[in-house]
């Protein structure tokens, strides 16, 4: 591990440990955007751990990134922490800044033929906090990264089952402000947000087994701990193999992208990582959840207990930005093009 991922991961622990509890979850469903966590993020200057020294960043790998999105995961962090790295990535690969503000992420590839957009998007993260959004525009000569002004642009709003902000954005001859040419292919922000919850799912699941194994090890029944009786353990035991094969193909496709990237031009970018980590992560979150909700009994269903602020999270997460059925499919068709002979290379290359 690097020194930079040891300081990242341990101030992103020490920062949601103190700040994002049951109560602070709650009280965010009540009041809102947390402004004040928003704050602190910018401050330690998180959001910019892949931007480089000279634009006042981490100069951080992908490597470096993962502790980040994960703790987001693992802690429940009702904030667009993955959306406004990804932000600060497509920046750089068109050379431009990201301005202050909380970005918006356009979840689809454009079609702009001028400066101005007339388009209604659905299910953007956190749109009605947004002070500008961010996406990938296709021009017909290649993939432009591009900057969309919010004047101009009704926000419908609309909310996941974790009741955060996935809102309707319809711009009105909205204004690009900003546009930038890059290198990437026409799936790169769908692949690498994919990526993203990937690695969240796998921060809630490992929360959701150590909630279980916590509530199992103190809870009694019949004289002894329910971790001491054999359907108790095998239950944990399948939840923490559902989980490792989560948090190995999701770290590995963070490896694959700062290896890969996700280029036009390169025909061994990091997309086949991406899917397999995304489509395992979604396939997960049924029988990490339901697992987790099962040793927990009539409890792990209550609003007081906070089982649910993860598991909805994780269910949210499955389906957003391509579900298990969209992954696997783009598997099989590698698979299906490369041929007996080749896709083992693939799989392993």
């Amino acid at each position: 591990m690097s020194e930079l991922k040891t300081m990242v991961e341990e101030s992103v622990t020490r920062l949601f440990e103190e700040q994002v509890d049951r109560e602070y979850l709650t009280q965010v469903e009540d009041t809102g955007f947390p402004k004040d966590l928003w704050e602190t993020i910018i401050e330690l200057g998180i959001d910019r751990v892949l931007v480089s020294e000279e634009r006042g960043g981490m100069n951080g790998t992908w490597q470096d990134a993962y502790p980040i999105i994960r703790a987001s995961g693992l802690y429940s962090v009702p904030l667009p922490i993955p959306e406004i790295i990804i932000s600060h990535w497509l920046m750089s690969k068109a050379d431009l800044t990201l301005r202050d503000g909380i970005p918006g992420i356009i979840p689809v590839l454009l079609n702009g033929d001028s400066d101005s957009l007339t388009a209604e998007i659905t299910q953007v993260p956190w749109g009605r906090n947004a002070d500008y959004f961010v996406g990938l525009d296709n021009r017909g000569s290649g993939v432009e990264v591009v900057v969309i002004d919010k004047e101009n642009a009704t926000i419908t709003p609309d909310q996941n089952l974790a009741r955060d902000p996935r809102d309707t954005v319809s711009f009105n001859k909205a204004q690009v402000i900003a546009r930038g040419d890059c290198d990437l292919n026409d799936n790169a922000l769908r692949c690498a947000m994919a990526l993203m919850r990937s690695a969240q799912i796998a921060g809630a699941g490992s929360a959701c087994l150590k909630l279980g194994l916590e509530y199992t090890s103190e809870r009694e029944q019949f004289g002894r701990p329910l971790a001491r009786f054999q359907a108790i353990q095998h239950h944990l035991a399948n939840m923490a193999s559902e989980l490792a094969t989560v948090e190995a193909m999701s770290a590995s496709a963070f490896d694959a992208l700062e290896k890969y990237g996700l280029n036009r031009d390169n025909a061994s970018n990091a997309v086949f990582d991406i899917a397999a980590a995304k489509c395992r992560a979604s396939d997960a979150v049924e029988p990490l959840s339901k697992i987790g909700h099962q040793v927990h009994g009539a409890i792990g269903f209550t609003y007081e207990y906070g089982l649910h602020f993860l598991t909805r999270r994780l269910w949210s997460w499955r389906a957003e930005f391509g579900g298990s059925s969209e992954w696997a499919t783009h598997l099989g068709t590698v698979a299906v093009e490369a041929g007996g002979d080749e896709i083992w290379s693939v799989i392993t290359r």
